[in-house]
């Protein structure tokens, strides 16, 4: 095992053992952004080879903390650059012939070869990368890209963020992600004192936010196990959740005591990853209430960790009927979030798709001394 490989994450591992060598999307997702990796997980220097919507990239962060993800396919002679690659300044530099690219995908550089020389068509796929909350997100989708929901508080000196875990699930994204919205599974899985009223506030093109609160008249206050306030859910794209705990039925955007991110992101065929980190409102300045304020935090992420443990043995290894067989107690909140999945899909989009390039461009040259460079 190589040095590269033992800074990879036990769950990359996993995933790159079954890492088939060709690229075949065969299901639609959604546009919008997905989680890629938790920025404490990718130090500057580092090449980390990963695959999304069954295409290979290669992630890597520029000693500058410049992140870009670009196809893992060198276009020279297809070594893979998220394995064999290397990072110089901001760029990353294939590990066969040193031919150096930007993180837009522009090769920048190729030794013996005139910058002037360098052919039009020698660029990667490149995939929109944005670095907020303290993960790494992707695009996925035709340009302009959209803008992420305000999850500010994560970056924010009031709140305590912390990294949560990530998971691998032997599902596709919908039946792992859409139980954000199941408020039939609540009081079984999580504890929840009595029945849960689902309440829409967004339901249009983009947007999606729901709020959970016991029903009027319950006898019971918990929306989950441990956790006691209400809940506002907003969806910052199909498949990014921003949760919010709440006091009461009032909507708290901006200074909620926790605050939960969840994406999950697909693979390829029936593999996912899901991830979460939370953000917890500080007491108090960490001087001097640090110790209290890291506390909290660390006490309501064993709280999420539980929680998303009970549901993960269960999404983990989902296999949807051909027909959903629903109930009265389903309420409409999955059929309405299943909406809000599938009109968000551009069907038979596909990342990559390469310009025409005009076969006069200039090629390489050979070079003195039969180098293939």
């Amino acid at each position: 095992m190589t040095a590269r490989q033992r800074r990879l994450k036990a769950h990359d591992r996993q995933l790159l053992r079954d890492q088939p060598m060709a690229e075949e999307q065969l299901t639609d997702y959604p546009v919008g952004w997905y989680f890629a990796r938790f920025s404490e997980d990718l130090a500057p220097g580092q090449v980390v080879p990963v695959e999304f919507m069954s295409h290979q990239f290669a992630l890597f962060r520029g000693q500058n903390g410049t992140v870009g993800m670009v196809d893992s396919q060198c276009c020279h002679m297809g070594a893979d650059l998220g394995r064999c690659g290397t990072v110089a300044g901001d760029r990353l530099v294939c590990g066969y012939h040193a031919w150096e690219f930007n993180a837009a995908g522009r090769c920048t550089a190729i030794p013996k070869v005139q910058p002037a020389r360098i052919p039009p068509r020698a660029r990667q796929r490149a995939v929109p990368v944005l670095e907020r909350a303290g993960n790494i997100w992707f695009w996925y989708g035709p340009e302009p890209t959209r803008e992420l929901l305000d999850i500010s508080c994560f970056d924010s000196p009031r709140y305590t963020n912390i990294k949560g875990q990530i998971h691998i699930g032997r599902s596709n994204p919908l039946p792992m992600f859409e139980h954000v919205a199941d408020s039939y599974h609540f009081p079984h899985n999580h504890r929840a004192a009595g029945s849960l009223e689902y309440l829409v506030t967004a339901n249009d093109g983009h947007r999606f936010e729901f709020q959970l609160q016991p029903t009027p008249g319950s006898k019971g206050v918990n929306v989950q196990r441990f956790f006691k306030p209400h809940a506002f859910i907003e969806m910052a794209g199909p498949c990014i959740a921003v949760y919010r705990a709440q006091k009461d039925g009032t909507i708290n955007r901006t200074s909620p005591l926790l605050t939960v991110l969840i994406g999950v992101t697909p693979v390829r065929e029936n593999v996912t990853v899901l991830a979460w980190r939370i953000a917890v409102r500080r007491i108090g300045p960490n001087i001097p209430f640090g110790p209290l304020n890291w506390l909290l935090a660390r006490a309501l992420w064993f709280v999420i960790a539980w929680n998303v443990h009970v549901d993960l043995e269960v999404l983990k290894w989902m296999r949807p009927p051909a027909k959903t067989l629903w109930v009265k107690p389903d309420g409409s909140s999955v059929r309405e979030y299943r909406n809000f999945y599938h009109r968000n899909i551009i069907a038979g989009w596909r990342p990559g798709v390469q310009p025409v390039v005009d076969e006069s461009e200039p090629q390489l040259e050979p070079q003195s001394g039969g180098s293939r460079d």
